[in-house]
């Protein structure tokens, strides 16, 4: 049974992120006056089809994305649906600016979606930590919840002995700088903590070990948090998408600068499939809303990537089209955007392989 609803949430996700974007080229071009054919939620066979005005809203049996047709794209020459459309309600009609706003409306709605999303759990349970000396949760897997300490729990001094090391605790940074492991001399170090429980002071020996990748003692402590006020919601929201951004932006300059170390850890339908398993199974409905909201940009930004067959190889054409005052060779375009594709598809197969190999272990 959590096996069909892991999968039914990732195809929802996964459905709901393209279908907003294909949903942004469709209203961009509807605004500009550009025959749309057909509007689908689904890829393959078609099982639902209603005609409106012009436009046919579908649904197919595949829940894997969507897509749009619209008069005048590069893969579109041969539909017939679209041989008696007048030129000025195709993209080959239409002004650059209009083609660069229709091309990257998708990319738009898909920022759209995450900010739509971050600010909605921002604002129902959205918190800012409190840099105070005092435990916002112990972890029960950690070596403070073994040893005796709890939330609400109010630290006082740390000592270290091993380095015999004293920290006076004033506020939770002081807590995170006591937990640096400056020596790299051991596996783990026993602190000698004392705090407030309750007008108390208590005094427990902890022992830690040291988490290699973060490079501090391991105590399975979080800081202390308040819920956010007055604007805190839309500022954190800006600054959360923000960092998502500057994060795949990253990743991609490195996948430029080390192809082949940075591509062995990304990761394909697979490995994103067993993120929202991981996620789902948590039964935290705010992780997964936040999941959406980070695909969805990982989604809108990996679109803007001057590789024929996305937005932003798209958009380039039409820029160039408009200095030119000519259209490039629509076979050229329609190779072009093939074989983009078709590298995408390889890096696909690529990460696919990869996410089975670590699936499987």
């Amino acid at each position: 049974m959590q096996l069909l609803i892991n999968i039914i949430v990732f195809l929802l996700i996964l459905t709901g992120i393209v279908t907003i974007h294909e949903f942004g080229h469709f209203v961009a071009a509807k605004i500009f006056n550009v025959y749309c054919g057909a509007f689908s939620i689904g890829m393959g066979p078609k099982i639902f089809g209603k005609k409106g005005k012009e436009t046919e809203f579908q649904i197919r049996a595949l829940p894997i994305g969507g897509f749009v047709t619209m008069a005048g794209e590069a893969d579109q020459e041969d539909n017939p649906y679209f041989k008696d459309v007048p030129l000025d309600r195709t993209l080959k009609g239409k002004k650059t600016y209009q083609k660069v706003i229709i091309f990257l409306a998708g990319i738009f709605m898909n920022f759209v979606l995450a900010i739509v999303i971050m600010m909605c759990l921002n604002f129902t349970m959205g918190v800012k930590p409190v840099n105070t000396p005092v435990l916002g949760s112990v972890l029960k897997e950690g070596a403070a919840y073994k040893y005796g300490l709890r939330k609400d729990d109010r630290i006082m001094t740390m000592v270290n002995t091993d380095s015999h090391k004293s920290y006076t605790i004033h506020n939770y940074t002081d807590i995170t700088d006591a937990l640096v492991n400056k020596t790299n001399s051991s596996a783990s170090v026993t602190f000698t903590i004392t705090f407030k429980r309750d007008g108390k002071v208590m005094v427990k020996n902890v022992k830690a070990p040291v988490n290699k990748e973060t490079g501090k003692y391991y105590l399975g402590i979080t800081q202390p948090t308040r819920k956010m006020r007055g604007l805190e919601p839309m500022t954190s929201t800006f600054s959360q998408i923000g960092s998502m951004s500057l994060a795949i932006f990253a990743a991609l300059e490195q996948l430029v600068i080390n192809f082949a170390g940075t591509v062995k850890q990304m990761s394909g339908p697979v490995g994103i499939y067993k993120i929202t398993a991981q996620v789902t199974e948590s039964g935290q409905v705010a992780n997964i809303f936040y999941l959406m909201a980070l695909l969805s940009v990982n989604i809108g930004i990996f679109n803007l990537l001057p590789i024929p067959g996305l937005d932003g190889a798209q958009t380039i054409f039409a820029i160039i089209e408009g200095i030119i005052g000519h259209e490039l060779p629509q076979n050229a375009k329609y190779y072009l955007q093939l074989a983009g594709l078709s590298l995408i598809l390889l890096l696909m197969v690529v990460v696919t392989y990869q996410d089975i190999l670590r699936f499987m272990k």
